[in-house]
């Protein structure tokens, strides 16, 4: 049985290097994971896809498709789930968007999976195998159920070099907060950990030393976190991943942080505006301590990735020129800026639609690149030129300067990464998708009507 696995591309967070596209994110799990939980004795041939670094093989003879969706690749996995469907090849969707709009994602599959697929997903393949895939699969049991017994995940199918980072492991899944603008406490309900040895088994299977989780909430069970980097400490290895800004309350556990070879950690920051974070349900985020949180981790060699957004409605056009000011003072390493998306099932969705505020219902345009609602003190204009201003004054040399070469033998290789971002917004302002702050169709209407835009997706911008 041949199964092609696809992640349909979201157009975010990549460069081209002449004909060579690089995704500027870790290796993705979710096909490699997929992969290794198929039922051994059902002799499946799996071929993975990231559309974000290859072509989709249309004319691939398999018999089984599945696609995995995010909201903002909604429109293009339903454009590619008819390609194949046409084709008379049976598609299965899943993921995020699908465990959140479960009724829209149905009318393009012959079959979706809603929820964590550890249980599902095994099942769905024996069912299809017997001839009767069902059209719903939903695994509604508890959160600690999620990731017992994963299997390592199957990185011999999916290519290495089209990424920052090659070697990913998850160990939590969930998140013990409740921010207004996150998908991951409505799509993940709990907060679920893996045994410890399962992640280090995961860990001894890379080849190489350097590695990242793609938790969202690593270290917030502080027990947990301190057991995990105690049994990390002999694997010699280097590593990054998520926390928040908590993360050096406890000496004990920053001092283990360092030993089981923490190198960069990526904190959402969100705001220097506390009325902001107040609005987000992110109180715990108190802008006063960043300066004293960026001093703790560089006195480490740890290097930090901090995220911002803009589009609160306590933000007005002042506050693109304070935050880049205050980035530079704290000299956060590597900047990563963002608009604030409502996305669908999130607090912030109900409260903006309930506000009658959102602008913009084509899926394509939640991204995270694009303004999706009325700002309450500026016009969507005013927030989507403030945005790609910040990021083009924060990126540039001079800048870049002030802020990267403070950290020792570090500074060189966030020298390099700043580099990447900084090609990265020559193309937030010479790309097309990126000249107006939302489109003007539907979701409905921005799925492209026949087959000749498949090799190339219509953008509607």
């Amino acid at each position: 049985m041949r199964v092609l696995l696809i992640l349909p591309d979201g157009h975010v967070h990549k460069i081209r290097i002449g004909g060579f596209v690089r995704s500027m994110r870790e290796a993705p799990l979710t096909l490699t994971t997929l992969a290794a939980l198929a039922p051994k004795d059902l002799n499946i041939s799996f071929r993975l896809i990231d559309e974000s670094i290859d072509a989709v093989p249309l004319d691939y003879k398999a018999d089984l498709v599945g696609i995995s969706v995010l909201t903002g690749t909604a429109v293009r996995a339903y454009t590619l789930a008819r390609h194949f469907r046409l084709r008379g090849i049976p598609v299965v969707l899943g993921g995020v968007h699908v465990t959140i709009m479960p009724e829209e994602t149905a009318r393009h599959a012959d079959s979706i999976v809603v929820g964590p697929a550890e249980i599902t997903w095994p099942q769905l393949l024996r069912d299809f195998s017997q001839g009767h895939l069902g059209e719903v699969y939903k695994d509604d049991s508890p959160s600690n159920e999620w990731l017992t017994n994963i299997p390592t995940p199957r990185r011999d199918l999916q290519r290495s070099n089209g990424y920052m980072i090659s070697n990913t492991v998850m160990a939590t899944r969930g998140c013990q907060h409740t921010c207004e603008f996150c998908t991951v406490p409505v799509v993940w309900l709990g907060y679920a950990k893996r045994q410890v040895r399962d992640v280090i088994r995961d860990i001894q299977s890379m080849s190489g030393r350097l590695l990242t989780f793609n938790d969202v909430s690593l270290v917030d069970d502080v027990d947990y976190a301190k057991e995990l980097f105690t049994a990390m400490i002999p694997l010699k290895r280097r590593w990054g991943g998520l926390a928040t800004v908590r993360v050096a309350d406890d000496p004990e556990l920053l001092e283990l942080l360092v030993r089981s070879g923490c190198r960069y950690l990526l904190i959402g920051f969100e705001s220097f505006s506390q009325p902001a974070l107040k609005e987000i349900h992110k109180s715990f985020n108190r802008e006063e301590d960043y300066k004293s949180l960026m001093e703790a981790l560089h006195s480490y060699g740890i290097s930090v990735q901090g995220t911002f957004m803009f589009g609160f409605d306590s933000d007005d056009a002042s506050i693109f020129e304070a935050t880049v000011e205050r980035v530079i003072d704290l000299k956060v390493d590597i900047p990563r800026y963002s608009i604030l998306t409502p996305y669908p099932g999130t607090g912030l969705y109900r409260r903006l639609l309930a506000e009658k505020r959102l602008l913009s219902c084509n899926w394509q345009d939640y991204d995270t690149m694009h303004v999706v609602f009325q700002p309450a003190k500026m016009s969507p204009d005013e927030l989507y030129r403030g945005f790609k201003w910040v990021y083009r004054e924060t990126f540039k040399i001079p800048h870049i300067m002030r802020r990267t070469f403070s950290l020792g033998f570090a500074g060189p290789v966030n020298f390099v990464g700043n580099l990447t971002y900084k090609r990265f917004v020559r193309q937030l302002y010479n790309d097309e998708r990126y000249a107006k702050p939302f489109s003007l169709t539907s979701t409905s209407e921005a799925a492209p009507a026949n087959e000749q835009t498949l090799e190339k997706p219509t953008w509607h911008v």
